[in-house]
């Protein structure tokens, strides 16, 4: 039996998570959780899961669940912390939105624990700190659930970064793959919510239509895994079935495919080398009929050029824009900016960001993760 917490057990990560845990009683418990605000729906995993600890970042909503449940229940960033290092805790499944889920990473690097992670924005604003800890607790390990990432984790079966030609993480190409450039000026927010093949939270939903998510993704994937960004390529693949591929430097190109299903690269992350079955969508590839792939288009997604640009030059280039980016969004979601400001305002912060000829430290990031939502509230307030 493994015993799991559950950062950002109300989000759509969350949901799946717990279905394997529902499917698997034998191999897991639920020791934790934790959610942003959403207190009704998290008493309803702690009634049906018996769970032992709890956290709400939002004191208010926090203090509606004591009053509900009568139990303790922290909050806040440091609660976060707590639950990620609870020597009880197995595995710590960080599912959390956004730049919150460094330092609970951090917490439970330092405490050895086996992390599912599913938050980019640790590795994308605090790479090398994680890093390093890592190299700090060898008793620690990371496993990727971002179906990308899991698919290259799978690919690779541990195989050595000196033997990766290159890397190809799969983008669906969101709503406006084939949207003419110059109706972009036109999107509506409804239009960027209309994802064409996942159902995910509204934060990572824009960020998938303005393509973000997969310059993101490319940042997380050169600090996983140790491959240069000239070896980290983005494929569109509409279908959404191939997940990611490795080129390998003998000619073999490996690739995992899938039913669109977050159930699936989580539970490999949860179990690997294991593979318990697992009750979803099968893929049959005659029915598929075709697979289609194509180069993403960097002048209607400069949202993609910018992050690649941001990973090279490193120090806290990229938790600035990451740190802009959930900023923008926020505003995009509140209809206070045109989607087509997003990338513009990035590049405005981006041409303030200091750079760092050391390794970057943890204060480091955190000050330009906070000077960087200063700059983007000022462009958009």
């Amino acid at each position: 039996m493994k015993s799991v917490c559950l950062l950002g057990a109300t989000g759509s990560i969350g949901d799946s998570a717990l279905e394997i845990i529902r499917q698997h009683p034998d191999e897991f418990i639920l020791h934790s959780v934790a959610a942003y605000s959403q207190w009704e729906k998290l008493a309803q995993i702690i009634k049906e899961f018996n769970v032992r600890r709890v956290c709400l970042f939002d004191e208010t909503a926090a203090q509606a669940l004591r009053e509900y449940l009568g139990i303790p229940v922290l909050c806040g960033m440091s609660g976060l912390e707590e639950l990620a290092s609870d020597s009880e805790a197995d595995i710590v499944i960080n599912a959390l939105m956004g730049a919150v889920g460094g330092l609970p990473t951090l917490r439970a690097i330092h405490a050895g624990k086996h992390i599912a992670l599913a938050n980019k924005e640790t590795m994308v604003m605090a790479g090398p700190i994680i890093q390093d800890a890592l190299l700090e607790n060898p008793n620690a390990k990371i496993t990727p659930i971002d179906s990308e990432h899991n698919a290259i984790f799978q690919c690779l079966a541990g195989r050595p970064a000196s033997e990766v030609e290159c890397l190809q993480i799969t983008a669906s190409g969101g709503p406006f793959r084939t949207w003419a450039f110059e109706k972009f000026s036109e999107i509506t927010l409804e239009d960027a919510l209309n994802h064409p093949v996942w159902s995910m939270g509204k934060k990572i939903t824009i960020d998938s239509a303005s393509m973000m998510n997969k310059g993101l993704e490319v940042i997380e994937a050169h600090f996983l895994f140790g491959i240069p960004y000239e070896q980290i390529q983005v494929v569109v693949h509409p279908q959404s079935r191939v997940h990611s591929l490795v080129q390998f430097k003998d000619g073999n190109l490996m690739a995992q495919l899938g039913a669109p299903d977050m159930k699936i690269p989580i539970q490999a992350a949860l179990t690997w080398p294991l593979r318990l079955p697992l009750r979803t969508e099968r893929l049959h590839l005659a029915e598929l009929k075709q697979l289609t792939f194509e180069a993403p288009d960097f002048q209607k997604f400069p949202c993609l050029a910018i992050a690649y640009e941001a990973g090279k030059l490193g120090g806290v280039y990229p938790a600035m824009m990451n740190a802009a980016n959930e900023v923008l969004v926020d505003a995009f979601l509140k209809r206070k900016i045109r989607f087509t400001d997003i990338p513009k305002y990035i590049e405005t912060v981006m041409g303030k960001t200091p750079k760092i000829e050391k390794r970057l430290t943890l204060p480091q990031a955190l000050e330009a993760d906070a000077e960087a939502r200063r700059l983007a509230r000022e462009l958009v307030y």
